[in-house]
């Protein structure tokens, strides 16, 4: 699943989710750690496409020393958690 579908999947959620007694947000929240550990047991690599949209939504958030190149490392990070 892109990260633009788990973008719209979350804000669908968060929307729908205001109107739903806290029973029915537990099933939902339920159901929604499920896919998120079953996606982590697959392990299916992100493109690098995903992983810069990724990047280019936190720029701006990450402050760091000037001798960290926080692009390379945030890369290297990705590569190591999602092996690709």
């Amino acid at each position: 699943m892109s990260y633009e579908a788990y973008n719209t999947f979350a804000n669908a959620v968060q929307t729908e989710m205001q109107q739903l007694n806290y029973e029915q947000q537990l099933g939902i929240l339920t159901i929604v750690v499920s896919v998120m550990n079953q996606r982590k047991r697959q392990s299916i690599p992100m493109s690098r496409e995903e992983k810069m949209a990724l990047f280019d939504e936190f720029t701006g958030c990450i402050k760091c020393d000037k001798q960290i190149d926080c692009k390379n490392e945030y890369l290297e990070y990705l590569d190591e958690r999602y092996g690709n």
